[in-house]
């Protein structure tokens, strides 16, 4: 019963979980109990310890207060003992081992006691000892530097130990032939020096182990070490990442690697993000980066939908010149959906970046926008089950615009109706439009007694709760690592939320000493409430209206006339149903046969598939419609939608690493990889529902109006690659890497199919030269630069072909031409040079690094107009060129370390610079001011300039007097009878001359760019004893944003209201503004998106600061079976130091744009948000 009760608790209202995901639930949460009881009850726990050279019972004490385990031994055995020991995470048993693996001292553990015992030599070793002459042995210990002071030497096995002096002299008695000294010092690699009978002195020399160096880095079909890369990488500390309530991975990259921009569109729950590495290069494939999770290689897609067609929404749709029904997306959808939902960012490991060609290069024609590499946890072998358990609660607040209240909108729109009147009086005008004469004469007949504030209606703060629970472990031939998390997240407005349940499994085990099966599958289920754009109509909701009429029913605001066309009731916006259903499934079942000890052999299939549905249905009592008008919906809309697509990869890879010597290593990666993609679609929309509560499926509506689908078992395209990668090291110092790749496509024409994609890559060590390998304080200090190829094949299937389509006309069914094909379509081909300098100082305290990149793309591919006799639109041709150069840098330091306190930051930054080099004469152009380009969808294409460009019109001034008016008048000259009721207040246009006396405003100028100068991150880590505290900054500096809320702020469009910011309008006792008059009814069409609507973008923002506390082991923990428990709290989204008047500076309106948006809509409101949670181990 108590646990019914529980499932009930966690489950949403609606009842949004089938009933055998309910059972799952349950069986799985009574297992999870089963084993947590079970476990907790034989639990290891885990030991972190860093001493140097420290007192054995200090070390023992230590263990003791982080386990309550006890221990017993005899103090003469441990009294002279020193240890030197440094370990993370690590069970009992591995800890006591490396104590007292050098020393003559066995352990047994029994129950929760520790029992020393000391080892009595042998016979044999005392017969040994007694005959062998003892001498004293005299050393010096040293590096490249000199002498060393503080080395710990110790007889192997004994408590006979002493250190370096100052000058790096020691001296130990009593030594006999076959003693072992052990050398440690902190920072260097730990010697074992064997003493033969004729040495008295001996000298060694010690090795720096620098840790970051060591550090290894998960590449393309492998990993290496840090020190031997030689490509552009930057990797992500995920523990900085799993303290914060970030829904999906992507959302917590921002500012983490330079090189890497990342923008949200809004701050919906799971809704999608923006990520550019180095720019956009693309105009019709995608321009987001390869996602490779476990080896899977994942393509981000906008949405899930064929565009334009297949989903019903009262905003989205539109109503034709007919009086008919547009289908279109809906406004969620634009923004598009996150395919990376269904990934736990708990169960991630690592997370790698690369973003030159010789790193990205082996991925070939899917790689050219770079590759973000996730690798999730694995088991570990000989580690005893650990159980980790996180629990934590978010608090979201909406950050929202303030728009004007009742009274302030009926005096705004009182004296824009007056200034409207008093316009067309001085043209000689004696009639008035109606909704001027009503405000004027009749107000009560125009303006509602209510002052509803539309966005406290469709908005709320809202608690999101997460919770985990993963088991990993392995034995002597296996690991094993499985874990399950539920996410369930309500937005901030109403009717929108986002839940989650995902899990995965990876085994490994060993069958024989050469072979391996390895299985890791990763499941995600995403149930998700989008919305129907309710928040983006309560920014332009009537503050006079209610949201209900007299009757108690929800108010229409279609049929309230005067021009207000197109605008919703938001609160009845939040009765459509705008639902979609997501299941991911992320497998790979591999084996791993070693051929030789340097040869291995490894063969996977692996598969990607995602299945999502969509249920969409607006109420009868919500008309269709948007600017241009509505219309009933014929009582009620909705449409069904249905995607799935299954990606089948097969895999084998020989990999040879061989180190013939200390001066020569080579590492040898060879491949092939075929994989095959099918994907299905279906899409109907219906109308004439008996009922809005009930028997709103499909199959119960009266009209069908639109079903589109395909055939689902013809496989759309297959990749078929042949890949190699070789890395030469000579000295440890000299570093060669190439790479090849051949890719075919069956997205491409005949004798197009097939393209190579070659790379290489050098590094030089400096640090490792003689003249440098003496200085202490240098690590490392790498010179190394790239040049290679990538391509892109990110288009749609058979984009070469030439395509029909069904159409029935007058009941007679035929074939239309929809596309022409152009079978000599290529490749989009990326050309990348890199150069880079990597840095790392004290003991990798300091590290630095720099890299310039120039990327350049040729054979963008463009749809080009065709002429309109041929019957077709257009035709898809290698049109455009684009050339991303930049710089990127990044610095990480340990300022202060400290054995209680500790302070690291880390900084970088990335400047880019994105410019169109080629655009076909054949392409769309048009005049932009004086130069000759394109509009393709958001972005504006002009051949030399950058792309990012913003275009319309440039105002020069507010006319404030009348000599100004009459001066205006005559530069118009001839057009000024297409503004006949200009006045003073309006804004004055730059004009272009026409001739014979003409000017007129040129309205596609160039007036800004989105694009910004630079951007990137900045951290602050504090600790301090059990504490943790970390600010993550985020910044963007010389950008520029189109504020949607201000291009309208001037005029009441369809008399529906605006922001505040309309309150700074000119007016004869306000002329020290540079906004223009309000007006009413612009019949002149003299307002438009200007310079004066872009507004800086520049920000500093406080993205998360997180906190941290570790208990120490406690009597309480050890009777609750806890190994570690910490708790934790952040938040996100603090403040931003921006001089933005609109909502975010970071927001945009379509994240999958070539450069990206532009153009603040303000579709959903940025969130701020708390958290508080819990981990414990076990």
């Amino acid at each position: 019963m108590k646990l019914n009760a529980f499932i009930k608790t966690v489950r949403p209202v609606g009842g949004w979980l089938p009933p055998k995901i309910i059972l799952a639930m349950k069986i799985t949460t009574f297992l999870l109990f089963a084993i947590l009881v079970q476990v907790s009850a034989k639990s290891y726990s885990q030991i972190n310890l860093n001493e140097n050279n420290a007192p054995l019972a200090k070390i023992l004490n230590s263990i003791k207060r982080q386990t309550g385990y006890s221990f017993f031994y005899d103090t003469e055995d441990v009294k002279e003992a020193r240890v030197s020991i440094h370990v993370n995470n690590v069970s009992l048993d591995q800890a006591l081992s490396i104590c007292f693996k050098d020393l003559p001292i066995s352990f047994k553990v029994i129950e929760n006691n520790v029992v020393l015992k000391k080892e009595e030599p042998s016979l044999i070793e005392k017969i040994t000892t007694m005959l062998s002459p003892a001498k004293d042995v005299t050393g010096f210990v040293f590096d490249e530097g000199g002498p060393l002071p503080g080395v710990s030497v110790r007889v192997k096995g004994t408590n006979n130990a002493t250190s370096t002096n100052d000058q790096g002299i020691f001296t130990l008695p009593n030594l006999k032939e076959g003693d072992i000294l052990v050398f440690t010092y902190v920072g260097y690699k730990t010697q074992e020096v064997f003493i033969k009978g004729g040495s008295a002195g001996i000298r060694v020399r010690m090795e720096k182990d620098v840790a970051g160096l060591q550090d290894v880095v998960v590449v393309g079909y492998g990993s290496t070490q840090r020190k031997d890369l030689t490509g552009a990488v930057s990797t992500v500390n995920v523990a900085d990442i799993q303290d914060v309530p970030f829904a999906t991975i992507d959302n917590a990259l921002a500012g983490k690697a330079a090189g890497v921009q990342v923008t949200k569109s809004d701050g919906s729950p799971g809704g999608a993000v923006r990520i550019r590495v180095r720019g956009s290069s693309s105009i019709l494939g995608g321009n987001d980066p390869l996602y490779v999770i476990d080896g899977i290689p994942v393509q981000v897609s906008s949405s899930f939908q064929a565009p334009g067609y297949d989903v019903s929404s009262p905003v989205g749709n539109d109503v034709t010149a007919s009086g008919g029904v547009s289908t279109g997306l809906s406004t969620s959808f634009v923004n598009g959906l996150n395919s990376l939902g269904g990934l736990n960012i708990d169960d991630i490991e690592s997370i790698t970046i690369l973003k030159d060609a010789s790193s990205t290069a082996i991925y070939g024609s899917k790689a050219a926008n770079g590759v973000v590499i996730i690798t999730t946890k694995k088991g570990k072998k000989d580690m005893k089950p650990v159980i980790s358990a996180s629990y934590y609660s978010t608090v979201s607040t909406p950050i929202t615009p303030t728009v004007l209240n009742a009274e302030q909108y009926r005096t705004l729109i009182t004296e824009a109706a007056q200034n409207d009147k008093d316009s067309r009086v001085a043209a000689g005008k004696t009639t008035f439009p109606a909704n001027t004469t009503a405000i004027l004469n009749n107000p009560s007949s125009f303006f509602g007694t209510a002052n509803t504030d539309w966005i406290k209606e469709v908005t709320r703060n809202t608690v999101s709760h997460n919770a985990e629970v993963s088991v990993q472990g392995g034995g002597n031939s296996s690991k094993y690592f499985s874990s399950i998390s539920y996410n369930t997240t309500p937005g901030v407005v109403k009717n929108t939320d986002y839940h989650r349940i995902s899990g995965k499994i990876n085994l490994e085990n060993e069958i024989g000493p050469k072979f391996r099966f390895i299985t890791n599958l990763i499941l995600g289920y995403v149930n998700q409430n989008i919305g129907d754009g309710a928040f983006d109509q309560a920014l332009k909701a009537r503050p006079d209206y209610s949201p209900y009429d007299a009757n108690g029913n929800f108010a229409d605001f279609s049929n309230v006339g005067y021009s207000y066309l197109g605008f919703q009731n938001p609160v009845a916006l939040l009765q459509a149903t705008n639902n979609s259903k997501t299941f991911s499934l992320f497998g790979t079942v591999s084996g791993v046969y070693d051929i030789t000890k340097d040869l291995q052999f490894k063969s996977s299939l692996s598969l990607n598939s995602q299945t999502y549905n969509q249920r969409n249905f607006t109420p009868s009592y919500i008309a269709i419609g948007s600017f241009y008008g509505s219309v009933d919906n014929d009582g009620g809309i909705g449409s069904n939608s249905n995607w799935r697509h299954t990606n089948w990869i097969f895999e084998n890879t020989l990999s040879y690493n061989k180190k013939f010597d200390q001066n020569n290593n080579l590492n040898v990666l060879a491949g092939q990889s075929y994989e095959t993609r099918k994907a299905s679609f279906f899409s109907a929309t219906a109308t004439g529902y008996p009922n809005d509560n009930v028997l709103t499926s499909l199959s119960s509506a009266v009209t069908p109006l639109y079903v589109y689908g395909d055939d689902p078992s013809v496989p759309q395209s297959y990749l078929l690659s042949f890949y190699l990668r070789a890395n030469y090291s000579l000295m440890d110092k000299y570093l060669l890497t190439f790479t090849g790749r051949t890719d075919g496509s069956s997205k491409l024409g005949p004798g197009h199919k097939y393209s190579y994609f070659p790379s290489g890559a050098a590094a030089w060590r400096v640090s490792q030269e003689n003249f440098l390998k003496n200085v202490k304080w240098i690590d490392d200090i790498k010179i190394r630069g790239s040049y290679g190829l990538t391509g892109t094949q990110s288009i749609d299937d058979q984009m070469y072909r030439t395509l029909y389509s069904p159409l029935s006309y007058g009941g007679v069914s035929a074939l239309v031409p929809t596309q022409l094909g152009n079978k000599d379509i290529k490749w989009e081909t990326t050309r990348e040079a890199d150069g880079g300098l990597d840095i790392s100082l004290f003991n990798s305290r300091l590290t630095a690094t720099f890299d310039y990149y120039n990327r350049q793309t040729s054979g963008d591919l463009l749809s080009l107009p065709v002429a309109p006799s041929s019957s077709y639109s257009r035709l898809l041709s290698n049109a455009v060129g684009i050339k991303n150069t930049g710089v990127e840098f990044s610095l990480d330091g340990d300022i202060i370390r400290t054995r209680d306190f500790k302070w690291n930051a880390g900084f970088n930054v990335t400047w880019n610079n994105s410019v169109v080099t080629k655009l076909s004469s054949s392409a769309d152009l048009t005049q932009i001011g004086d130069l000759t380009g394109m509009e393709y969808g958001n972005t504006t294409l002009v051949q030399g300039k950058p792309l990012g460009l913003i275009t319309g019109i440039t105002i020069t001034g507010i006319i404030k007097t009348k000599a100004q008016l009459d001066d205006y008048k005559k530069q118009l000259g001839g057009y000024a009878a297409y503004f006949p009721y200009l006045a003073i207040g309006d804004p004055m246009y730059q004009l272009e001359d026409e001739g014979g006396g003409y000017h007129y405003p040129n309205f596609n100028t160039i007036i800004g760019n989105a694009a910004p100068k630079y951007y990137g991150g900045i951290t602050q880590g504090f600790t301090y004893k059990n504490f943790d505290l970390q600010f993550y900054f985020t910044f963007s500096q010389g950008g520029k944003l189109l504020w949607g809320d201000h291009v309208s702020s001037v005029e009441f469009v369809g008399s529906s209201n605006a922001n505040i910011s309309m309150l700074n309008r000119y007016t004869p006792t306000n002329t020290n503004t540079n906004q223009p008059r309000l007006v009413l009814n612009n019949d002149d069409g003299f307002y438009y998106k200007t310079q004066q609507d872009l507004f800086n973008s520049s920000y500093l923002k406080l993205r998360t600061l997180t906190f941290n506390y570790h208990f120490d082991k406690k009597e309480w923990m050890k009777k609750a079976g806890f190994s570690s428990v910490a708790i934790f709290a952040s938040a996100t989204n603090l403040f931003t130091i921006t001089k933005y008047p609109g909502n975010d500076p970071e927001t945009s309106d379509d994240p999958y744009s070539v450069q990206g948006g532009y153009f603040d809509v303000s579709n959903y409101p940025t969130i701020r948000a708390f958290s508080l949670g819990l981990k414990a181990g076990f």
